[in-house]
């Protein structure tokens, strides 16, 4: 026997089948004295308030919960982990997020699918594949699931097993009495109960009734459970009052009788003791589990449902009856014939409990445990007979880019600059210094998302920002706009300036759109009188990068002199600090700092000028002694930046992840030492969690990033520069990965 086994999977208060599941099954092993813990997943919809059963919560969609929760797994020592598995549970795209729990756990996994998919996409497949991998059996609750595992993913036979889905012992109740309690007494009952949703198809029932009321009058329908908490976040509950309209419509008000709540299991038999017959419409056939079909075999009562894999299976042996999807006449005459026929309703359903008795819960507990033990050998130890994850796949999948927050932060203007939460602050306006990051990064993404034609448009609303900017007077881009549209100032400062410079550049040399293209091209060579302006470090280094993306793709002679200007420019600004100890050009260093390095190290690659690379090499191996502690980066603080006295740990901005990520990218394609991705890993994990507070700053539901870290904890308003920072960093370390080979992204 197992001396402590944790479950994960979803559980109540948590509303839905998988919870219920979950708690049955850990009741079972507690019935038979076995010790169980539970890891439950959150959805992000509610704050649930857990029995002490639960000794772990995972969130859905932040991956660093999944890789805490298998170390936590480690450090109290579970013999084993049961795992519930059902795609929409899990974050990530199907699912893919339990994938990295799964790879650091050394322990047993037994998997029990509560989906098995016949035509997966390439991407299911792949994810239910890693889940055969990784766990030691998978559990089919149909002997169908078992056949799909084997022809559709080409699981082995011998991982793969077949346990029925539990069902209660239920005590005799006071039908009369339970009928009493609802107005139903003396009428016969049909029930459908579980969570509502389209495809549940219980338009079918309410229609088939016009025909059933004809024979029998007093008949009653009832139809217990609440909308589902997810059909009501999208959909509200539209398909409930549909519902309740076609009753009316039908005249069928006296024969319809909606219970609108989540009843606990208790309430839930006392319904299916009280009814007659049991009605499972549901539309898709292509289900392998069905925990009210198997609880109502167990209460004994006669089930006639649609031909889903699982019905099939069960009901089969004359232990129910079936008809056809969406076919409310053929389930009017399959009723009928029930109503009519009280011999043939108990014989059915007798069959049914004949099957349902041998699944009690504790029963289903044993065999979990049995399956669990059969992985220990006699020494307590691990078998190892299937394959375990290598250390080299123990890596933290990216999430995917997404533009959700970039949108909301977006109208027609351009990008607002700040955000309290995740909802756009409009009392501070516009700023260039955004935009320009802005139209920056969705250039980048150009050949990365799916939704190209949004991208365009996104983009063609920073450009137009840009140009809308720029002063012709003053012969500079403006900075700052209020949100009713004027202008705050008549020029920006070298910093915004700069910025732009470095965007317009990067879009002439490398947008795909020959029109935005020449746009771009005329902005930017617009604006060469600024560039001999510039005369700040940062600046200049924002320039730089902009003059060197333009000539690495057009290689303009006036271009490169103006880049060996102003390379040169920033070259000197480290003329009599380099060899110090505090070799930084100013007694403070503050932000953006790694720009300055990347831009120097950038430009030395492409003049083939050693001197200029290896100032920028030595500039950036001092930020990252200064920023880099106990393996994970953290960057100077604002809270009075960094001095040769102290330096200040909070607050963390996400451009300083961004800058070093980008810095150190640069240094490595420019050296080859490894050392150098390394720390732009290292930079990037900050967003991650990796970091002084231990906190994931980026937020996966909005695909934008929070505002840095604070003495306290996340800044968690979603600004344009955060959540630019965040995109473009994952961007260009997901481009590294692909390009180097060293992950699958």
């Amino acid at each position: 026997m197992m001396n402590k086994i944790a479950l994960i999977g979803n559980y109540p208060p948590r509303k839905c089948g998988i919870a219920t599941f979950t708690k049955d099954l850990n009741d079972g092993f507690k019935t038979n004295g076995i010790s169980t813990a539970v890891v439950a997943m959150n959805d992000g919809l509610n704050q649930y308030n857990y029995p002490s059963d639960v000794v772990f919560e995972i969130e859905q969609n932040d991956l660093a919960s999944y890789i805490n929760a298998a170390e936590f797994l480690h450090t109290n020592k579970f013999d084993a982990v049961i795992l519930q598995h059902e795609f929409g549970i899990f974050g990530g795209q199907d699912g893919k997020h339990i994938i990295q729990l799964l790879k650091r756990l050394r322990m047993p996994v037994i998997t029990t699918m509560h989906t098995i998919l016949d035509n997966p996409s390439d991407n299911q497949r792949h994810v239910v594949n890693e889940l055969a991998r990784l766990s030691n059996k998978i559990v089919s609750i149909s002997a169908k699931g078992v056949d799909l595992l084997s022809d559709v993913y080409g699981v082995v036979a011998e991982k793969s097993t077949h346990i029925h889905h539990g069902v209660h012992e239920i005590a005799n109740q006071d039908v009369e009495g339970l009928k009493k309690k609802l107005g139903v007494e003396n009428k016969q009952v049909l029930l459908s109960f579980g969570l509502l949703s389209k495809n549940k198809s219980i338009e079918v029932v309410i229609n088939a009734l016009t025909e059933v009321v004809k024979k029998h009058p007093d008949i009653v329908y009832i139809i217990v459970g609440a909308t589902h908490p997810h059909v009501i976040k999208h959909e509200g509950e539209d398909y409930r009052h549909s519902l309740i309209r076609l009753v009316k419509k039908l005249g069928l008000e006296k024969n319809v009788l909606f219970i609108n709540r989540f009843v606990s299991n208790d309430e839930l038999f006392s319904y299916l003791k009280m009814c007659d017959i049991y009605v499972i419409p549901y539309l898709g056939e292509k289900q392998i589990s069905s925990g009210t079909l198997i609880y109502t075999m167990g209460a004994a009562k006669p089930i006639i449902s649609t031909p889903f894999w699982y019905a099939k299976e069960m009901l089969a042996d004359n232990r129910g009856m079936l008809f056809d999807f969406k076919n409310s006449e053929q389930l009017s005459g399959k009723i009928n014939l029930l109503l009519d026929d009280e011999d043939l309703r108990n014989s059915i359903a007798q069959n049914a409990f004949d099957l349902a008795k041998e699944c009690y819960w504790p029963e289903i507990g044993i065999k979990y445990n049995e399956l669990a033990a059969e992985l220990i050998n006699d020494e307590g130890v691990y078998k190892t007979e299937y394959e375990l994850a290598d250390e080299s796949e123990l890596k933290f999948e990216y999430p995917p880019i997404k533009l959700n927050h970039l949108q909301t932060m977006t109208d027609n203007t351009g990008m607002l600059q700040h955000a309290r939460y995740s909802i756009p602050d409009r009392s501070h306006g516009y700023c260039t210094d955004d935009n320009a990051r802005a139209l920056l990064l969705s250039v980048m993404l150009q050949d990365d998302v799916q939704d190209v034609d949004e991208l365009n448009r996104l983009s063609s609303i920073y450009l137009s920002y840009i140009d809308f900017a720029w002063n012709p007077v003053k012969g500079r881009f403006r900075n700052f706009m209020s949100y009713s549209r004027d202008w705050l100032d008549e020029e920006g400062t070298e910093d915004s300036n700069g910025r732009a410079i470095w965007a317009l550049g990067y879009a002439a040399a490398n947008s795909n759109r020959s029109n935005f293209y020449l746009h771009s091209n005329s902005l930017f060579r617009m604006s060469f009188p600024v560039v001999k302006s510039i005369s700040h470090p940062r600046a200049l280094a924002y320039s730089m990068l902009g003059l060197t993306y333009y000539v690495k793709t057009h290689g303009d002679a006036e271009v490169i002199e103006l880049l060996k200007e102003k390379a040169y420019q920033l070259y000197g600004f480290f003329a009599k600090t380099i060899d110090n100890e505090w070799l930084w050009h100013d007694e403070k260093v503050t932000y953006g700092n790694s720009r300055i390095p990347q831009a120097l190290i950038f430009a030395g690659w492409y003049l083939k000028d050693d001197k200029l690379a290896e100032r920028g090499l030595k500039i950036l191996n001092w930020l990252i002694d200064k920023q880099f502690a106990n393996d994970i980066f953290s960057p100077v603080g604002n809270d009075g930046w960094l001095t040769p006295q102290h330096k200040a740990q909070f607050d963390q901005q996400p451009l300083e992840a961004s800058g070093m990520v980008d810095a150190c990218l640069q240094a490595e394609s420019y050296t080859k030492e490894e050392k150098y991705s390394s720390y732009a890993l290292k930079a990037f994990n900050w967003f991650t969690g990796d970091n002084d507070t231990g906190e994931v700053v980026y937020d996966f539901a909005t695909g934008g990033s929070r505002d840095g870290l604070m003495s306290g904890g996340v800044n968690m308003n979603q600004g344009a520069e955060s959540t630019i920072s965040w995109l473009m960093s994952l961007f260009n370390i997901s481009l590294y990965l692909r390009e180097t080979k060293k992950v699958s992204l």
